[in-house]
């Protein structure tokens, strides 16, 4: 993608590779659209928040953003170290501003980056926001206003969104009295430094594991998958702590280590902190969840007499959700978690947080929590697998539904079209495929209520492709 490319926005942004086309010019033009479509949208509000995470050259990125848009004629704050893109999303609710801009590429490898806007409620952009900015995007980057690149501006100016985020979070959580232990794995990323100094500020005591900002990531990726995880899940079982947490780059998306040794990821917190909501703060109503993410979620929303709503695959449609008060938790399989009365966009600091809340208020292990929610809803097995092929075709869905009917791999429930092909089954158990949209790639999830079956399924799915 070069400097006359078009540039368009993905799930959550727009991604590239630094030593492909992620550079200034292309940088300073999505900060150009985005000016334009501020100028056009919100021209009464307040200046933009420009967060950056620990990647080798965010902090020039931003100070990039920062340039075209204070040639614009908007004030720009940037903080005095990286953010996680939480904090950046509060930033824009507790100031009143436009919205804020984070620089971070998330999980990805350190050899890439992106741009996330968001818009002045705290949360994902929605569709219709990134396609304005997209069509208001220069074509060249010599049609951008021409930036002051000099390390001063009148109109940008550092703000440190902090420690307005911590009392955000003590107002929000309650763990007085607890003795708490948890480790904590910032991943090299971006909530290293801030999140064990927030855990600290509850009283919980807290060990951390790779807690500098490193660009490298410490030679992986910051991506919270158990394989990445072993070093965090041997140090919580050896210390017998209560918990341990993982986050990603920008700190949106967490992975817990129970006192056991066992992985949690969303699947499993999201109905817990739902239960947490529903039970325990009195807080009722339904939930959000995309379609790849397990159905456990739906039986116990049902368990208390509400539904779990299914949302195409990005956070933007369940924070969307989250703001209009249509349901109280949310969540994504990939990671992402919020709730109500926090900012609309996946937070895996506040969510952790909740989560420990929890513990406190039941006295019981995170173990005991979850054996419990298996004794009352059962077991959920879910997979998923991506297929890499030569080539898709444009149909590749609706070839992928033809061979489905004519090679079953169980009665048959419903077909959904809603992200991808959704197949659901008489039993209750799904295959979901769903095209990348970025390469050849063809994402399979599956979920059944034994591994047996969830193995099965994936085979099925395999054979169709």
């Amino acid at each position: 993608m070069g400097i006359f490319s078009e540039l368009k926005f993905g799930t959550d942004g727009w991604r590239s590779r630094i030593d492909v086309d992620f550079n200034d010019k292309n940088v300073m033009r999505v900060a150009a659209g985005i000016l334009r479509y501020l100028d056009q949208s919100c021209p009464d509000r307040r200046g933009v928040f420009i967060g950056y995470d620990g990647r080798s050259s965010s902090r020039h990125f931003a100070e990039c953003c920062a340039a075209v848009l204070a040639s614009g004629g908007t004030e720009c704050f940037l903080p005095p170290r990286p953010v996680p893109t939480p904090i950046s999303a509060y930033a824009a609710v507790k100031h009143s501003l436009k919205g804020s801009i984070m620089i971070t590429a998330s999980h990805n490898p350190p050899e890439y980056n992106g741009i996330k806007f968001i818009p002045h409620y705290g949360g994902p952009a929605t569709p219709d926001i990134t396609g304005a900015i997209e069509r208001l995007i220069p074509s060249r980057a010599d049609l951008c206003p021409m930036p002051n690149l000099g390390p001063v501006h009148p109109l940008i100016s550092e703000l440190d969104p902090l420690p307005s985020y911590m009392a955000h979070l003590e107002r929000l959580i309650d763990i007085r009295g607890s003795s708490l232990n948890v480790f904590v794995d910032p991943m090299h990323g971006a909530t290293a430094g801030i999140f064990d100094k927030i855990l600290v500020c509850f009283g919980v005591r807290t060990s951390v594991l790779r807690g500098n900002v490193d660009p490298l990531f410490g030679g992986g990726m910051p991506d919270p998958t158990p394989a990445n995880l072993s070093r965090l899940q041997r140090s919580v079982v050896e210390a017998g702590a209560d918990l341990g947490i993982a986050l990603d780059g920008d700190g949106d998306r967490l992975a817990i280590v129970t006192d056991t040794g066992d992985f949690l990821m969303a699947n499993q917190i999201l109905p817990i902190v739902y239960l947490h909501f529903s039970d325990v703060r009195s807080i009722k109503g339904d939930a959000a969840r995309t379609v790849a993410t397990s159905h456990m979620i739906d039986s116990v929303c049902a368990s208390r007499g509400f539904k779990a709503i299914e949302v195409p695959v990005g956070f933007k449609y369940i924070g969307a959700l989250l703001r209009a008060g249509g349901a109280t938790v949310g969540g994504e399989e990939s990671g992402g978690i919020s709730f109500a009365g926090h900012i609309p966009e996946k937070d895996g600091m506040a969510s952790a947080l909740m989560l420990l809340e929890h513990i406190h208020a039941s006295g019981k292990p995170i173990s005991a929590l979850m054996e419990r929610l298996l004794s009352d809803y059962g077991q959920f097995v879910s997979s998923r697998e991506d297929i890499r092929m030569d080539s898709l075709s444009k149909d590749v869905l609706q070839e992928l539904e033809s061979r489905a009917s004519s090679r079953v791999g169980g009665r048959i429930r419903s077909i959904g079209r809603m992200d991808g092909l959704k197949i659901t089954f008489d039993d209750g158990a799904w295959l979901l495929f769903r095209k990348s949209g970025t390469e050849n790639v063809v994402r399979v999830y599956a979920e059944s209520r034994s591994s047996q079956r969830t193995a099965s399924l994936l085979r099925f799915g395999r054979s169709l492709l």
